[in-house]
């Protein structure tokens, strides 16, 4: 069996995923910021060598401000198209986050769901952080590196004398940030953490307090909440206020850091002039150049933030990955069993000694299901049909036991794959608010109006869908047709087959059916699965003749 791991949001693919895109907005902010430093150098040299040469000298300034002009529309081009690429790249891969993050939400079982405030935070504020990886860390470490490269080799070639002092005091920076981004990833991760923990705490605190707002007021314990929930407030306003301490700290070594600069660049000028040798460098050109240093200090500033958003972006990764939970273990099986099977290919699901339920065991089932067979499964209410027809669709854990399909655990199939091979439909399905050939497409994208139009009159709905003025253009849900509670199961189950899967598992498919029609869904259903497995959980007396065996609990 081959297999590879399914590993979660990892960092660096939030970049790869959109390389060349990533890479064209890179070279555009670079280009603008490049831009903006020359125009505030160059515009300092112009101003002083025009001030130097007098009015009554010969002074070309036709050149000079063509290029001035030049790096102002760069800049703002630049600027423009830096946004606009970056704008659209983050819409995509906030897109992508949304899918990966609904999908493993989906997938968590009423044991490990989370709190609405938890949920919440994940949903928006992790997601928001991830999607900025690029515009919050890569770009600003880049800017900074690339242009104090660049300074340095313009010290070096007209001030050679300040060339290392100016060099130290760039690397230290730069430098600083790289080790606490590295070494301090601990520190800042669970600095980060606790903030966002915080946070989703505050925020579930509110809105349980919000909707319990009558009763808390009515019985007198509204003050005690309150009080709770200011409590939690101070927390997170005094962890925040450490943080932006630890900013300003970062900020005035920074104008410290920009300071002796300025004293490095101007001591060779103050040598050379204290000697009387003249200055080594044209005083315009010096000025330029201590203008291009204040325009690069600008630059970084942003890498005061970098270590706390490296923290978040870290604490937001592991939190979003923490909800695929076990899916992260999960192996891809061979092709050949993990695609739908052949109508000749035998199906087999086995079930040996499984306890079922949330926190207790409702169940010790034992047995064996394979092509062909179509399975009633009784019991009183209460007794766990719902909660085993979950468990063999993957939807909730196993509490103990083994369920294997095609002799294969279903911990070791992906999900995508176990889904395409089990069908589940629940006691309530969901009906989305979308025309009726969208909702049925939903279980298959490439299907025909002929292939929806078969699915819906199997299950008899094609009497209601006659009735409706616009067909398979129908809008259904709050904003369009309504269905009742037998049409709406029908028509979860038309989706459900058109994924055609190998293992049918029905809760209660013919509740609020008459006798008559839930007969001929039974043996429409019979002769449709009769390449693979149908379970069928139901309180209704159906014909013997069409179930091979009963399985009670």
């Amino acid at each position: 069996m081959k297999s590879r791991p399914q590993p979660g949001i990892r960092l660096r693919d939030l970049w790869r995923s959109h390389k060349a895109g990533w890479s064209l907005s890179f070279s555009l902010g670079l280009l603008t910021v490049m831009a903006t430093v020359a125009l505030l150098a160059w515009s300092g040299w112009f101003i002083s060598a025009a001030a130097a040469a007098g009015v009554g000298a010969s002074f070309n300034y036709l050149r000079p401000g063509a290029l001035i002009r030049l790096f102002a529309i760069v800049r703002t081009a630049g600027r423009y198209g830096e946004r606009l690429v970056s704008h659209a790249l983050v819409l995509r891969l906030l897109a992508v986050l949304r899918v990966q993050v609904f999908v493993a939400l989906a997938h968590q079982t009423g044991t490990t769901v989370l709190a609405g405030g938890d949920r919440l935070q994940r949903l928006i504020a992790d997601i928001d952080l991830l999607d900025q990886l690029p515009l919050r860390l890569l770009n600003p470490l880049g800017y900074a590196s690339l242009l104090s490269a660049a300074f340095l080799l313009l010290v070096f070639l007209l001030l050679p004398a300040a060339f290392w002092p100016v060099t130290v005091l760039l690397l230290l920076p730069v430098i600083t940030v790289i080790c606490l981004c590295r070494l301090g990833a601990r520190g800042t991760v669970q600095q980060a953490a606790t903030e966002v923990q915080q946070q989703g705490q505050r925020r579930a605190v509110l809105l349980e307090n919000l909707q319990l707002l009558t009763t808390l007021l009515t019985t007198g314990h509204w003050p005690e909440r309150q009080q709770q929930f200011i409590r939690l407030d101070q927390q997170l306003l005094q962890l925040q206020q450490r943080q932006q301490y630890g900013q300003l700290a970062a900020q005035f070594a920074l104008q410290l850091l920009m300071l002796a600069g300025l004293a490095a660049l101007a001591w060779p000028m103050l040598q050379a002039w204290q000697a009387g040798l003249g200055f080594p460098l044209s005083v315009p050109l010096w000025l330029g150049l201590v203008l291009a240093w204040l325009g690069l200090t600008e630059l970084l500033l942003p890498l005061v933030l970098l270590p706390q958003s490296y923290g978040q972006l870290r604490a937001a990764q592991q939190r979003c990955n923490a909800l695929a939970g076990p899916d992260e273990a999960l192996t891809l099986p061979d092709e050949t069993v993990a695609a739908a099977p052949d109508v000749g290919q035998k199906i087999r699901l086995d079930v040996q000694q499984l306890q079922f339920g949330f926190q207790l065991p409702l169940g010790n089932v034992s047995a064996s299901f394979q092509t062909g067979d179509v399975v009633l499964l009784k019991g009183p209410s209460g007794s766990g049909k719902s909660c085993l027809l979950q468990t063999l669709a993957a939807e909730i854990p196993t509490l103990s036991g083994v369920v294997q399909l095609q002799h294969l655990d279903l911990t070791q199939w992906s999900t995508s794959a176990l889904y395409r091979q089990i069908g589940y439909l629940p006691q309530r399905p969901y009906l989305f608010g979308l025309q009726v050939a969208a909702d049925l497409r939903l279980a298959k994208p490439d299907a025909t109006d002929d292939e929806l139009l078969a699915v819906l009159a199997m299950v008899g709905l094609e009497e209601w869908l006659s009735r409706q003025p616009q067909g398979l253009l129908t809008v259904l849900g709050d904003y369009g047709v309504g269905l009742s509670g037998g049409e709406l199961k029908r028509f979860a189950l038309a989706r459900l087959l058109l994924q055609k899967p190998a293992v049918l598992l029905l809760d209660e498919p013919f509740a609020g059916l008459q006798q008559q029609l839930a007969q001929q869904l039974l043996k429409r259903l019979a002769t449709f699965q009769q390449h693979g497995i149908l379970i069928i959980a139901s309180h209704q007396q159906q014909q013997d003749g069409v179930f091979d065996r009963t399985l009670y609990l």
